[in-house]
Parts: structure tokens; sequence; C-alpha cells
């Protein structure tokens, strides 16, 4: 049996002076007994019954649904090895209702109310002289827990975090149910965890002071759960146990006081959470009590559902010079496009807009240094001369567009001379391939003769388009990845290598990021910002149905994340081709 008290044969005489007549032991107002020794952790806890120091968020609400049932929390013996024990509680199940708030990504505030709905038992036996025990009733209402704790050290996903906080239980409860005291209880705390990516633990402990005549005890316990399936499952033991300060009579209601021994009660429970649905969370755990002290059940099981989202990612604060071309705040006309200092008020800090004087700012102008001509150029392509060698073909599908040739040019040179001259100069760029680094990509002369016809910011190598510049996406509140104006001359070099390479028809823009945060949350980012890399090539004239945007989130690193220059390395975007005709 658990959760045992012995009586002796002198416990009428011994509390003789605070009993009257023959009825049972009664004092005036001592108190109560909550007897549940599980006490659920705040809305939002990774664990069932041991305290966690974590907070998430500001204003970020939780609230949670607790059912816990014991059997056997209490039983009293007179002593007598040939009498039965007396099931005071047989058993008793409680419904947990609580809420908490996340203050200033430190400050957690909880409150939790305990209702019983359903008890069974005899109560205690009679003082010497008869009369009625007091049989548990339900429903009853337990003491309400009001909590505050401080995370001290530590962030959210750290390894180590230190909290400290306190629990008061203020008594609305019945003091004739064993779920109320009667008098309010203090619980000060001190609790240590940690997070990584694959195991979430905790370890608390404080003093249970006690207003009531029934002696304070020492609450202590720990936990970990392994964090599973994306860390959308959790599985782990915890162990928690109660220990009384010194041997005393105790109050079981506010008619009744029994002595008791100096003893723990203690609780393991094994328990599973999982997280069907972004901010849900259902959870079961059950096991055994150990020992025999007041309040220890053979078996305690526990069910949980908790609205609980995760703490939403910080806001960065807006940079005096977002686009970080060295001109800050008013006098940047231009504050998100990179642009120069200019002596000239009114286009300090823009770009250059139009090389060329043909009319076609350069960003949207896909041959910034070649006026368009007469009639407005060529409609496919912005601010190009419809046909810059003559030849009646269009240069979006002359692949030879400085040099004249044939309209038909055969099927695999379209508007290349018949018979080239060799050696060839494929991509027109005015370096013949033999000095040309990139001979089907065109590229400026350099003395370099590993770049000599290159573009400056993107390479071909093999199957895969690479980018030698970032594609930089600013934050915004309202669009998770906006492409950042600085990065659109990175962008542009790989519009005009992918049009240089018709026989490409299917190309895979892909984003990756850095392992901090969630992994689903990554992988929607991820996705966001490869959807917004593929848009803007769409919107510059790359047919929407050659390109399809992946996100991979952090699971295809290529440098360690564990350094800031790692981590910036997994921050990219890639393109890889597909298919080809």
């Amino acid at each position: 049996m658990r959760g045992l008290i012995t009586v002796g044969a002198a416990l009428a005489g011994a509390l003789g002076g605070i009993a009257l007549g023959t009825s049972p032991a009664r004092a005036d107002g001592p108190g109560a007994i909550a007897l549940s020794r599980f006490e659920p952790t705040p809305a939002g806890d990774p664990l069932f019954g041991v305290p966690s120091p974590f907070v998430g968020g500001h204003l970020v609400p939780r609230a949670v649904v607790v059912l816990d049932h014991a059997e056997d929390p209490l039983s009293i013996s007179d002593g007598d090895a040939s009498s039965d024990d007396r099931v005071v509680v047989g058993s008793q199940s409680l419904l947990h209702l609580g809420g908490s708030l996340s203050l200033w990504d430190r400050l957690l505030v909880s409150a939790s109310l305990p209702l019983a709905l359903a008890q069974s038992g005899d109560g205690p036996a009679a003082a010497a002289g008869g009369g009625e025990p007091a049989a548990p009733s339900s429903p009853a209402l337990g003491d309400l827990r009001l909590g505050a704790r401080i995370r001290l050290l530590g962030g959210e996903r750290d390894g180590l975090q230190i909290g400290a906080g306190a629990m008061l239980h203020v008594p609305t409860g019945s003091s004739d149910a064993y779920v109320g005291e009667g008098a309010v209880r203090v619980t000060p705390q001190l609790v240590l965890g940690g997070r990584t990516a694959r195991l979430v633990w905790s370890v608390a402990g404080g003093a249970v002071m006690r207003g009531s005549e029934n002696p304070s005890t020492l609450a202590y316990g720990g936990g970990a759960a392994a964090l599973l399936w994306d860390e959308r499952l959790e599985v782990g033991p915890e162990l928690r146990a109660e220990t009384m300060l010194q041997g005393s009579s105790l109050s079981l209601t506010a008619r009744e006081r029994v002595a008791v021994e100096q003893g723990t009660s203690a609780e393991l429970l094994l328990g599973a959470r999982v997280r069907p649905l972004p901010g849900l969370v259902v959870g079961a755990a059950a096991g055994p009590g150990l020992g025999e002290a007041i309040g220890t059940p053979s078996f305690r099981a526990v069910g949980m559902v908790a609205w609980a989202p995760p703490a939403p990612p910080p806001e960065r604060a807006e940079s005096p010079d977002p686009d970080e071309d060295g001109v800050s705040g008013a006098a940047d006309v231009c504050p998100y496009t990179y642009g120069p200092k200019s002596a000239d008020a009114r286009r300090n800090g823009c770009p250059v807009e139009d090389q060329d004087e043909d009319g076609v700012a350069d960003p949207d102008d896909r041959c910034p240094e070649a006026a368009a001509g007469g009639g407005g150029g060529d409609p496919a392509r912005p601010g190009c001369p419809a046909d810059q060698d003559g030849d009646g073909l269009p240069d979006a599908l002359d692949l030879c567009p400085a040099e004249k040739g044939e309209a038909a040019g055969g099927a695999a040179r379209p508007g290349c001379p018949a018979a080239p001259q060799k050696p060839a100069d494929q991509d027109g760029d005015g370096l013949l391939d033999d000095a040309d680094a990139c001979p089907r990509e065109r590229g400026p002369a350099s003395d370099d003769a590993a770049a000599r016809g290159c573009p400056a910011r993107v390479r071909v190598q093999g199957e895969e388009v690479v980018l030698l510049s970032p594609v930089v996406f600013r934050v915004l509140k309202n669009d998770p990845a906006p492409i950042d104006p600085k990065s659109e001359a990175v962008l542009a070099e790989v519009r005009d290598v992918i049009e240089q390479h018709p026989e490409w028809t299917r190309i895979e823009v892909q984003a990756h990021t850095d392992d901090a945060g969630n992994a689903r949350f990554n992988e929607t980012l991820s996705t966001a910002r490869a959807e917004a890399v593929r848009r803007w090539l769409v919107g510059k004239g790359i047919a929407a149905e050659r390109l399809v945007a992946k996100g991979y989130g952090s699971s295809r690193p290529i440098a360690d994340n564990k350094s800031a220059a790692g981590r910036e390395k997994n921050r990219r975007v890639q393109l890889l081709v597909l298919e080809k005709k």
C-alpha cells in the first residue's frame, strides 16, 4: 500500500489536547492537505512535472489542460499487523486548467487551477469513541497556483539555461476533499535546463513553505526527453520527489490530524509529447510511486493537451544604411538601392540610372552600355538593339548577336555564320574561344586568364550556375524574402547566362540556410527565398516553365555551422541544370 501512515494506539491520547470529547482529533484551524504531489508544469514547458527555465517570446500566451489519475495515494494503519489498512483515498482524478504568458523573452507568469473530478476511499478512521469517517468528496475545487519565473542565463535553444522563480498557492480549495490546505503555500525554486538539437533536459528544486501547521517540505526533480521527428516528438523519463523536513502531526482535513514520520514521496514517469500541428501539443505519461510517504500513489497516469506556439524570431532593428552604400539616413535619396555618393543632393546614394542614355533605366536595361536605338529596340530585351548584327534574327534568339550570320544558321547555331572562322567566338564577347575562359558566357577582357571573358559574378561549372557574389535578402516584417537591390547585379548576370544557354530547359533555383532556428522554419524561409529569385528571373524575361524553386533549409550545409564564416557560406542561392535538349 502507498502513502501508508502508522497511527499508534495512543493517538487519541496524544492528540487529546486538541480533541473534544470522544470525536475524531480536531485542531483549531490547522489547515488540511492537498494530497497530490504531482504539480503540472506551466503551459509551454517541455516536461510534465519538472519545470524548465524556458521563457519564449514577448506577450506570447499559452494554455494547457492536464488530467492526472493516482491509485491508492493514501492509506493508514493502526500499527496492528492483524488488522487491515484503511484506504483513506483509494483513487484521485484531478483536472488542471493552466495558462502562461511570456514577457520580454525573460519572464514567465503562470496560473493553474486543479479540480477533483472523482475520488474514492473511506476517509481517515475515527479516533477512539467512534464517529463517521470523512470520505473524500468530488467534484471539488483545489488551491489556485500562481507562478512567476525569470530566466537568468542562456537563450531559448542554449544547452545550459538557469532560471529562478516562485509559486504561490492560494487557499481556494475545499479543506475536506484532500485538494486544499486551507492556508497559503509558497515555493521558491531554482531551475536548470537546456536544449540541443536532439535533447531537452531540466532539474529543479525548492522548498514548500506552508502557512498551516503541516510541516514544510523540500521538492525536487529532474527529467530529460529525446527530440525526434524534426523536434515534433519528445520521449523521456522524469523523477520527482518531496521530502518532509521533520516528523509531525499532519492535517488530512480541517477536522482530522494524524501522526506521520519523516519520509520522502517520489514518483517516476515515462512520457511522450507530440506536436501534430504547429502550436498544438498532445501528451501522455505514466509510472509508479516510490516509497511509502504520504501522497505517494502506487501508480499515476497523466494526459495533457496544450496550445503552446513557439516564440517568434526577434525583429531586427532597421539599419541606418540598409543598402550599405556608405550614405546613411536622410542623406540617401535611394536608401534601399546601392549607389555612390554624389555632389548632387538629388542623386546622392542612387545608382547611375541610364549609362547608354537610351531611356531605359539601368536596373531594367538588358544592354546598359548599348543604346536600344530607333524603334524602341527589342521588346523581349528592354534597352537592347533589336538586332545588333543586322542579320534578321532578334538578339534574344541569336547565338552570335554581335556577328552577322544566316537567319537559319543551322539548328545548333541560329544567327551565326554558316561556316564560322576558326578560332571561333561562340559567345560573341570579342574574345576568341582559345583565349576565353568562359567561351559560352559573355564577359569582359581581363588580365586574369582564369577570369578572361567570364561574367564578373557568375560561373558555369558542369551542370551548376555558381554565384561568386551572394544574393542578399533584407529582413522586412511583411515580406519573408525581399531581395536586396544591391543583389540585382549578380541576378542580372544569372539571367544573361540562362539566356545564353537555350538548351537548358529546366533549371532548379535552390536556396539554403544555416542551422540557426527551427528546421521547419528554415525550410519555409529557404523556399520563400528560392521563389523570390525565381520570380525575379521570370520578371526579367526568363520563361517561367524553365525554372523551378526549391528550398532545402539547413539540410545541405557546405561548411561547418559552428563558425560565423561557415554559417555565412551555408546561407546561399544555387542554380542546378536539371534537363537539357
